[in-house]
């Protein structure tokens, strides 16, 4: 395997720079003693249920609630035969957590040095993309059950596609392409509908190349000329118009699905006129018409390439996000050693700062420090700082990147603490900061570029469940070359998207198999942020609390001497409950033997002070007269345990009937 290793089969730990203090977490009610904490990860004790640890109790309207809100508070369904309906219950305001340490062990998963074919070329400042080009199952299909891609350009002279299994384990593409080079950027959906993303990248006759899934070649349009810059074009996927069929934004020009210009605006096209040329365009629709509008620094264009308007400033890199809460998105753009804040609904400038150090790359959104509103983030050439919404600097740390000063950066909140950790890329490092303080979190030294706009992506690439970051590497100031993902060691990280599609990511712009939806939610009302793979809910540092409720069962739930017995899933915390819950059905014996009957899977999400539709389990009440149910959450909650509920299972009337 030569000098890539593939790193398959070893996971190498990286240096993590502990931070002080230590997770806490607010929230009524002690989990320990099963004492009825509402918002516990917990107890749930309608009728005659014990505590997790079976020495509690609780009276049967709590269903172990805590002492928050007892607005819309109900009880769990009454004896009938469909399904118990959903109930209110009690949340705890309190359950917050604060940032968490300790809990950080990144690890080296795989690399990616070495290729069989066209082995010359290895060095890369693509920002990889991800997405699933194979058919890994053998179903015949290639959709979001098939492990995703990392789809990248390496270049030594000439530019290759290539493509690796996110698992490491395959070389899927290495694919020459005409006119890509080293600062080829790359898209990736599903452009004809045929159920199979295409992969877009802007060529150096600044034409736009389409290739299908397997780099066969689509189509290639006609020159786009001064529309894009002289390199860094990065290309992006929407539906403009919502029907059905994705427009290509290239700089200031529109493309059709077969590469068919369709208009071009008059103003800017992203540029930042930074360190080199670039266009960071894209397209949403700022104004809540339908109809998406082009992004750009100085403008905003109509899909005819009209100005709605263009507010006579520098051309720059944008990002757009709600900073006001007030449903219309601002657009944030990054020139020249500057930062500006402007409006999106007719470009006037809210306020301009200096970026600390010069230069600097397109901006990132998110909401770094858990107070439920966005932050911005941007490397320059000698820092990256983080700013309010209102312009206020939060914090600034030091980083090498006079070869550029331009490149980008991700946020994921890996911990799920409702804080936003950033990962980016220098020169000489890959660099982990809390998003709160900027506190280094990890400072990994196998990295070398000399940069361009790229930055790491935030995935889940392999499909088990957690992300991973993806960062490409070029021989510059230090031999390292290729791709490198790195995962944690204690598969603690939470789960994210099995797809990053283009540099301009914002999650609602892409479905997970890959297609775009013709009437794209905006980004900034569900998520807030850009550039981020956390599709968690948007609530700071609240967290949800997870409960479990065993209803009465009733006469009419038994057939065949089985009895349909229904388990209800609560969350009483004060945030959205937004990952799957596994609810365990053990049957209890008179003898007190416990088997594990079924295992009952919640999909999310599931908001405070509310309870799931009845899940519902067979149970043979002649083997087992009673029944425990545990609900085991898989993200950060209150008082973290299993909730537990244990009900009798009554007999079912005589089967068969008497004869006659």
């Amino acid at each position: 395997m030569g000098e890539s290793m593939m790193l398959a089969a070893r996971r190498i730990a990286l240096r993590w720079v502990p931070i002080l203090g230590v997770l806490a977490i607010g929230c009524g009610g002690d989990a320990s003693t099963g004492d009825g904490g509402g918002t516990q990860g917990g107890v749930g004790l309608p009728d005659d249920g014990v505590g997790s640890d079976g020495s509690g109790g609780g009276d049967d309207s709590s269903g172990g609630a805590g002492t928050g809100s007892d607005a819309g508070v109900g009880e769990p369904g009454e004896c009938d035969a469909p399904p118990p309906e959903p109930f209110g219950i009690p949340t705890d305001p309190t359950c917050q957590t604060e940032p968490a340490v300790g809990m950080f062990a990144p690890v080296v998963e795989w690399t990616k040095y070495d290729w069989i074919d066209l082995p010359t070329s290895r060095s890369s400042v693509t920002t990889p993309i991800v997405a699933q080009i194979t058919d890994d199952n053998g179903d015949g299909l290639i959709d979001e059950d098939d492990t995703p891609d990392i789809i990248y350009v390496t270049y030594e002279t000439n530019g290759v596609l290539r493509a690796m299994s996110g698992d490491g384990s395959a070389e899927i593409l290495s694919v020459p392409v005409s006119g890509f080079n080293r600062t080829t950027l790359i898209a990736a959906a599903d452009i004809d509908n045929d159920g199979i993303v295409e992969i877009i990248g802007i060529d150096s006759a600044k034409r736009v190349v389409a290739l299908e899934h397997d780099g066969t070649p689509k189509w290639t349009s006609a020159a786009l000329g001064n529309h894009v810059s002289t390199y860094d074009n990065a290309p992006a996927i929407s539906d403009m118009d919502g029907d059905g069929n994705v427009e290509i934004i290239a700089g200031r020009a529109i493309l059709d699905s077969a590469g068919n210009l369709i208009a071009a605006g008059d103003h800017g096209k992203g540029s930042g006129a930074g360190n080199g040329s670039a266009a960071m365009s894209f397209a949403v629709d700022v104004d809540g018409d339908g109809q998406q509008e082009v992004v750009v620094g100085d403008a905003l264009y109509r899909m005819d390439g009209t100005a709605i308007w263009s507010n006579g400033e520098p051309d720059g890199y944008p990002a757009v996000a709600d900073f006001d809460l007030d449903g219309i998105p601002e657009i944030v753009v990054v020139w020249s050693n500057n930062i500006r804040l402007q409006r999106s609904t007719d470009g006037a400038v809210l306020w301009t700062a200096p970026v600390p150090g010069g230069n600097g790359g397109p901006p990132t959104i998110a909401d770094y420090d858990g107070d439920g509103l966005p932050e911005i983030g941007i490397a320059g050439t000698s820092t990256y700082t983080v700013w309010e919404g209102d312009g206020t600097e939060v914090w600034s740390n030091p980083t090498q990147d006079a070869s550029s000063g331009i490149t980008g950066s991700a946020v994921f909140d890996f911990e799920g603490d409702g804080v936003a950790d950033v990962v980016y890329a220098d020169e000489t490092r890959l660099w982990i900061y809390a998003g709160h303080n900027g506190a280094v979190k990890l400072e990994f030294e196998e990295h070398s570029s000399g940069t361009r706009l790229e930055y790491p992506v935030i995935a889940d690439v392999d499909g088990d469940g957690e992300v991973e970051i993806a960062y490409v590497n070029e021989a510059y100031n230090g031999g390292i070359r290729g791709l490198t993902v790195i995962g944690d060691a204690n598969h603690s990280w939470q789960p994210g998207r099995k797809i990053w599609n283009q540099h301009a990511y914002h999650i609602t712009n892409i479905a997970d198999d890959g297609t775009i939806p013709a009437n794209a939610a905006p980004n900034w009302g569900q998520f807030n942020n850009f550039r981020s793979g956390h599709v968690g809910p948007n609530d700071g540092l609240a967290i949800p609390g997870v409960q479990v409720f065993g209803a009465d069962p009733c006469d009419g739930s038994c057939e065949d001497n089985l009895r349909t017995m229904y388990f209800q899933i609560g969350n009483g915390g004060a945030g959205q409950l937004s990952t799957e819950v596994e609810v365990e059905i053990y049957g209890i014996a008179d003898d007190g033997v416990e088997t594990l009957l079924d295992t009952l899977l919640f999909n999310p999400p599931l908001e405070a002070g509310d309870t799931t539709d009845g899940l519902p389990v067979e149970v043979d009440p002649l083997l087992y007269p009673s029944v425990r149910a545990e609900a085991h959450a898989s993200e950060l909650i209150c008082n973290p345990g299993v909730a537990v509920v244990e009900v009798a299972v009554p007999g079912c009337p005589e089967w068969p009937p008497p004869a006659g």
